[in-house]
């Protein structure tokens, strides 16, 4: 086990165990590293409050990172955050267990409350981290990850799509990976036109062997280079302009050609695996989109993941 791998581990066991008392200053240090990538602020109703992201345990799968939040990986309202020789170091102000409940809570309830990754991953030379296009050859280990990593992600769209959407609406997922997420759609939507495409000819042949019978039509291309297609469609979703899938450069380029793609009065849903790349506020913005929420949890749960609904103009 590396030394990064055993700190996370440390983390994971020992995060939730404050230091101060409630009110008081306290410090935390995040190092140069792959770890710092997992620094997180929260935003609501105006106010700031950094966490850090650590693994979870589930007996499915073992230790894992998720793109899911919990209240206790909160460290409290941010103070202040210095950079220096000794890495990131963060203070903020010491909160009890049930204030960290209550402000995911109210992120929930607040349209304008958003979580934001301000530092990408990172390689040794300072630039940022990338997955080479092998390691997106799809086959089976890998299908079976990327597939369990976004099982909260379908829950919350299949349920948000059925009162969102009409019958007859294009539903269109322009990297669709291995298929599952749009084939799930499909069959909790059945009056809905499930498209998905993807640049990896792998993937579009996994999609096409194991949802074969499903309704979703599946098509080789880069969503990179879907608009000069003249491609249209109701609902668009955004699932990889994240971190260690492009640059931040990259994803803002790839979200302005891709919005001109959904019909006006059309939805845009941006989320994913990994951290959201854009400044989501400042595109719509620019882009003259609607921002209707930022952050989502599954019922019943306790939590919280990035997930931006964006309205076209009517």
């Amino acid at each position: 086990m590396t030394p990064a791998l055993r700190r996370e581990h440390h983390l994971a066991q020992s995060f939730a165990q404050h230091q101060a008392s409630p009110g008081e200053l306290d410090g935390f240090t995040e190092p140069f590293g792959m770890g710092l990538h997992h620094v997180f602020v929260l935003r609501v109703n105006g106010n700031d409050w950094v966490g850090r992201k650590v693994l979870q345990h589930s007996e499915s799968v073992g230790w894992h990172i998720s793109s899911v939040l919990k209240p206790w990986m909160l460290l409290g309202p941010l103070a202040q955050w210095h950079w220096g020789n000794q890495g990131l170091v963060i203070y903020f102000r010491a909160v009890s267990a049930q204030e960290k409940e209550i402000v995911f809570h109210n992120a929930l309830a607040q349209s304008d409350s958003e979580v934001s990754f301000p530092f990408p991953a990172m390689e040794d030379s300072g630039r940022e981290c990338v997955c080479s296009p092998e390691y997106w050859r799809c086959n089976e280990s890998l299908a079976t990850q990327l597939n369990a990593d976004e099982r909260h992600f379908r829950q919350h769209c299949a349920s948000l799509l059925k009162s969102l959407s009409l019958p007859g609406a294009v539903i269109h997922d322009p990297a669709c990976s291995t298929g599952e997420f749009i084939a799930h759609l499909a069959r909790e939507l059945p009056d809905r036109q499930c498209v998905g495409s993807d640049r990896s000819a792998s993937m579009i042949e996994h999609a096409k062997k194991h949802h074969g019978t499903s309704s979703a039509r599946f098509y080789l291309a880069d969503a990179r280079h879907i608009a000069t297609t003249g491609s249209q469609c109701d609902v668009m979703i955004l699932r990889f302009l994240n971190a260690e899938v492009m640059t931040r450069k990259e994803a803002q380029r790839a979200f302005h050609a891709m919005v001109a793609c959904v019909k006006p009065g059309g939805t845009i849903l941006l989320f994913g695996h990994t951290p959201v790349l854009i400044a989501v506020p400042y595109m719509a913005q620019a882009l003259k989109l609607e921002p209707v929420s930022s952050v989502a949890a599954r019922p019943g749960h306790t939590e919280l993941f990035q997930f931006y609904r964006l309205r076209t103009p009517a």
